[in-house]
């Protein structure tokens, strides 16, 4: 199954469906970047690429201009991504999302400042809360949960919550406890 029918059946299994789902303009955000990064990476034959890059670049400055989404189509997000509502979503073309993502609206994905390298790296099933910024290299674990207004600027282990300026560690994920072996 590609990415796209991935984030579709996310949204369905949410309730998503008919015309609720595809007046959605979430929806709209996600497909713009999905075409986005479908036409960078594939590099369609030249005189198909040059019209659809047109296209493209309209559909990219609706979103980002109407809808305040800056998905940028080079960035690396996996499928099933959910987008509860939209508003001030920015990612770096370098930040790598995970499968099975939720981020809120007014979530910042991006660079350091001063010059420094490097975009956050989200495992699978990460959850971003409204108005979290995770920025410069870093790596996010499977499962992590950050907080609404979390400012995260190192690695979180898999399965934990995140709260704060800067973010802190609130909650762990729970460790597995080994079963007693009969004798």
């Amino acid at each position: 199954m590609n990415k796209f029918s991935e984030d579709i059946a996310r949204y369905r299994s949410m309730g998503h469906s008919g015309k609720q789902l595809w007046l959605n303009p979430a929806i709209w955000a996600i497909t713009i970047y999905r075409f986005g990064n479908w036409l960078y990476s594939a590099n369609p034959f030249v005189l198909i690429r040059i019209p659809l890059k047109i296209v493209y670049f309209f559909a990219y400055m609706f979103s980002e201009v109407v809808m305040e989404m800056c998905l940028d189509p080079q960035a690396t997000i996996g499928g099933g991504l959910y987008i509860a509502h939209i508003g001030g979503v920015h990612i770096n073309p370098q930040a790598v999302i995970g499968s099975n993502c939720d981020i809120a609206h007014r979530v910042t994905i991006g660079a350091s400042a001063m010059g420094r390298k490097g975009a956050p790296v989200l495992g699978d099933r990460v959850y971003i809360g409204t108005g979290a910024t995770l920025v410069g290299k870093i790596k996010v674990g499977n499962g992590a949960k950050i907080a609404a207004n979390t400012l995260v600027m190192s690695n979180i282990p898999d399965g934990a919550t995140v709260m704060g300026v800067p973010g802190r560690i609130i909650m762990r994920a729970p460790k597995a406890v080994e079963s007693p072996h009969p004798r």
